[in-house]
């Protein structure tokens, strides 16, 4: 019996030391990541954003703007053959419009599809304190894709949604992340490359090119903390 008790504690010791080291591990590749894009203490000083740019996708470039308050709202305006699509997003309410998906005026967002988009309202990244905003964390290994290696951590936030990140281990940066969302009640699974990572006004590091799916998502100009009315984040 001691025998048995004896190996049963030095399982139970093997497996917390594994989750430990995993955890560590994790830590230590989130704090260089962001380090590497500005540093934790200048992102957190981040409470609103303007950007432009424009989305290229089968020679077509279609030009977008977003207006964001962190945590409050956030809002995207586009055009396409004199279409104009919105996309906006609060902690309690959501809307569309989007005439090729038949939605040619705001229209409420579905429970589901408020979900998905709530943790974009975080501007200050998913990784700023995500322990303090109820996020876990899980050390999924190494990885290599194109002749680099790379670091996974799945990353679930508080509102249940779940994306994997795949950090570079040359440049600590974030390459590649996938997670899976709803799209006309349907899963569909989206994976984003971050291409092209520039220093902005604030000296905060971040991607001007984003490759989703084979849509190409090109940042123009980044204003950061510029005054944002908080009224275009309604249906009115």
């Amino acid at each position: 019996m001691k025998k048995v008790l004896l190996h049963s504690f030095i399982l139970m010791g093997f497996v917390c030391a594994v989750f430990t080291t995993s955890a560590q591990t994790a830590d230590e590749v989130i704090d260089k990541y962001l380090t590497a894009i500005g540093g934790k203490d200048k992102w957190k000083k981040i409470n609103s954003l303007k950007m432009d740019g424009q989305i290229e996708v089968q020679g077509l470039e279609i030009p977008f703007k977003v207006q964001a308050i962190n945590l409050k709202g956030l809002r995207v305006d586009a055009e396409f053959q004199g279409n104009q699509i919105i996309d906006i997003t609060t902690p309690d309410k959501g809307w569309m419009q989007n005439p090729m998906m038949g939605k040619t005026t705001l229209q409420p967002l579905t429970p589901d599809e408020l979900s998905n988009k709530l943790d974009d309202l975080d501007i200050q990244g998913p990784f700023v304190d995500y322990k303090e905003k109820g996020s876990i964390v899980e050390a999924l290994g190494k990885d290599e894709e194109d002749g680099n290696e790379y670091f996974k951590i799945k990353l679930t936030t508080k509102n249940k949604n779940e994306t994997t990140y795949y950090f570079d281990l040359k440049t600590n940066l974030i390459y590649k992340q996938e997670s899976v969302t709803q799209q006309q009640g349907q899963d569909v699974k989206m994976t984003s490359k971050m291409l092209d990572y520039q220093d902005t006004d604030f000296g905060v590091k971040m991607p001007f090119k984003v490759d989703q799916n084979g849509m190409m998502l090109v940042t123009k100009t980044v204003s950061t903390n510029p005054p944002v009315d908080e009224k275009i984040f309604s249906d009115k």
